[in-house]
């Protein structure tokens, strides 16, 4: 077994060891560019009714050199499986999820700030208001880190991407799950070998 198959199985167990994983599989690269294609289309829509988004967090796993893909049971797997979001309009944050309670009560304070849910708030007075501003408005889903893989030192640049819900239904068509339960879902980690 040379070092990439012995860091890859070490990758795997430690994600497979993760609670709520179903199944996990690694992506070709035919794969990795028609889920991109399928992600590019979404993104090409209106989300939440304000603006077009853009999946950072999963375009960063595709770019990775190995992409794994998680079947999982978003009931009981351990770590935040919706992405973290901001709202931007050029380099301008105008929106964010914010979890400390604390913050959140805060800026419910300020009468200029609208909760579009409980924990994302848009800072109004930031939103653009000329004419077709709008088109320049994006929700980010931001990488995050996958600090399950800080143990494996033979990777580099772990990230973690959610795929929209046609992303969901490409790959649980993949991995070759048929079942429609509400809880399994899916998402994407891709990584850099070290050595």
């Amino acid at each position: 077994m040379d070092n990439v198959d012995a860091c890859l199985d070490e990758a795997v167990d430690v994600l497979k060891g993760c609670v709520g994983v179903k199944d996990i599989r690694f992506l070709k690269p035919e794969e990795k560019a028609r889920l991109l294609s399928v992600e590019e289309a979404d993104e090409d829509k209106i989300a939440y009714g304000m603006c077009k988004t853009s999946n950072k967090g999963l375009r960063e796993a595709l770019r990775r050199d190995f992409t794994a893909v998680l079947l999982i049971d978003s009931s009981t797997y351990e770590y935040p499986h919706h992405p973290y979001m901001v709202m931007i309009y050029d380099d301008i944050v105008v929106g964010e999820q914010v979890k400390d309670p604390a913050k959140q009560e805060e800026l419910r304070k300020d009468r200029k700030n609208f909760f579009l849910w409980d924990e994302f708030v848009i800072y109004t007075p930031l939103l653009p208001r000329e004419k077709g501003a709008k088109e320049r408005l994006r929700m980010v889903y931001k990488p995050m880190e996958v600090v399950q893989l800080d143990p494996v030192q033979c990777i580099d640049e772990a990230v973690f991407g959610t795929p929209s819900t046609e992303g969901d239904t490409l790959l649980k068509e993949m991995m070759n799950w048929g079942e429609t339960h509400p809880d399994i879902g899916t998402c994407v980690i891709g990584f850099n070998k070290t050595v």
